[in-house]
């Protein structure tokens, strides 16, 4: 049962429960008595201790706003103290409402959002469950796809195309896995930027075609990141550059693919042989030149805290560096043009103290190019330099360029003309009678040219 309390103010009206003693029926009344002015009549100190009195009205007692109406149902405002009638109605109670809800409005919004973040929450432990079962399924499939790769035993193994840039990287790949039988060979992002042959595209085209030729396979210390489901099948897919490889087979195996490619470069005949010798000789080719450009953009940023070749001087420097090696300059000797370039350059700087860091690193290239063309010119006596422990070269450049050289000695005419096993054109006859390529190996030949002589 509650009683509503005369109010001299047209503003308020202050309910009481009735089966509250007389003496809290009495404090509340007080509390909520207004003056003439249209403020509080009392302080709460005068009524009473503070708390005390606060905990008496909110126990016994509210207060409705009149002029103060709900934003959503236009009833007035109920309040429990003053300092909420006051925060709602203002100072003098009489505030027009334009942001505040009755208690019942408020206890029904605060259902409703109650009710929403539950259902957010269960959305989210939803979303969370089915990323725990996609993230299972993928780890399943990848594991699947692994466990299928370790499988690969060299049985359905078949060389490349003719042509393909995996036929001379398998070297390579042979070559950096003897030297550490216990690791996979590295992914591309593992490796120096330059990668296996200085060229990002290349490196990636040669690797998947040994990988559909079951020459290679992928290791399973490749990271988990690697893998990716495709959306349209739901089939793993890997990223090359992430991948780590390990060869297909045995030792055994894979050294004699090894050869068997090996020979394919160095005596094969026909066509396609010559034509895989030319593009081996251009990437050789390239690769050497990519190095020399590499240690000399190393050499201005790490000794002299230059900035690299400028980008408009680049295609110049390959030109200048190409133009030396053509001239018979070896890779040592052409490291060592590269190191004298730089220093003139920094000293040249040094003389001229205008100049910056910029146009000393521009200006190597017209400086090598100028030691060049006078060496070629005056047949100076080049020294060969080895490169310095912190330029890492092509990791394929030192297989390729032997195999190359293979590859130039085999044709060379002073060889030949040397040799006393084969004719005046390289060849000699096997004891089958067939005319192979001789490689002009000191004795008896090599049983492994004969095996060779059909291919």
């Amino acid at each position: 049962m509650i009683i509503e309390v005369p109010h001299n103010s047209p503003r308020i009206r202050v309910v009481i429960k009735a089966d509250q003693p007389k003496e809290l029926q009495e404090v509340a009344t007080k509390y909520w008595e207004i003056a003439e002015d249209g403020t509080w009549a009392r302080t709460v100190g005068s009524i009473g201790e503070q708390q005390w009195v606060a905990a008496t009205v909110n126990s016994v007692s509210h207060a409705v706003l009149l002029n103060s109406l709900c934003i959503n149902c236009d009833e007035p405002i109920r309040v429990n103290n003053r300092s909420w009638a006051a925060k709602v109605g203002g100072k003098y109670l009489d505030r027009l409402n334009d942001r505040y809800l009755c208690p019942e409005c408020s206890n029904v919004q605060r259902q409703e959002q109650e009710h929403e973040e539950r259902l957010r929450a269960e959305a989210a432990r939803a979303e969370k469950e089915r990323e725990k079962e996609k993230a299972e399924e993928e780890a399943r499939k990848i594991a699947d796809a692994l466990a299928d790769e370790d499988a690969k035993d060299g049985s359905t193994s078949r060389l490349p195309s003719d042509g393909s840039p995996g036929l001379p990287l398998y070297l390579a790949l042979v070559n950096h896995a003897a030297y550490r039988p216990s690791e996979p060979l590295p992914s591309l992002a593992d490796l120096d930027p330059l990668g296996w042959t200085g060229d990002t595209d290349l490196d990636t085209a040669a690797l998947l075609d040994l990988y559909r030729a079951h020459l290679v396979a992928i290791a399973s210390e490749s990271p988990h990141d690697a893998f990716v489901l495709s959306e349209q099948d739901g089939n793993v897919r890997f990223l090359v550059t992430d991948i780590k490889w390990r060869l297909v087979g045995g030792s055994k195996v894979t050294t004699s693919i090894a050869e068997e490619i090996s020979n394919y470069f160095v005596i094969g005949s026909g066509p396609e042989p010559q034509n895989a010798r030319q593009a081996l000789a251009e990437l050789v080719e390239r690769m050497e030149i990519t190095n020399v450009i590499s240690y000399l953009d190393g050499l201005l940023t790490k000794k002299y805290d230059y900035p690299e070749v400028p980008e408009a001087r680049r295609q110049e420097l390959a030109e200048v560096v190409k133009k030396g090696f053509a001239a018979g300059y070896t890779a040592g000797q052409m490291i060592c043009f590269a190191w004298r370039a730089a220093d003139s350059a920094a000293a040249w700087k040094e003389r001229n103290a205008h100049m910056g860091p910029p146009e000393a690193s521009s200006a190597t290239v017209t400086i090598l190019n100028n030691k060049i063309d006078k060496a070629i010119e005056v047949r100076h006596a080049i020294p060969e330099y080895d490169p310095p422990r912190w330029h890492q070269q092509p990791v394929a450049l030192i297989v390729l360029r032997k195999l190359n050289a293979d590859v130039k000695r085999v044709r060379d005419r002073s060889v030949i003309d040397a040799c006393q096993q084969c004719d005046h054109q390289g060849l000699r006859e096997t004891d089958t009678g067939a005319l192979i390529r001789c490689i002009h190996a000191p004795g008896p030949q090599n049983e492994l040219q004969d095996e060779a002589a059909d291919v």
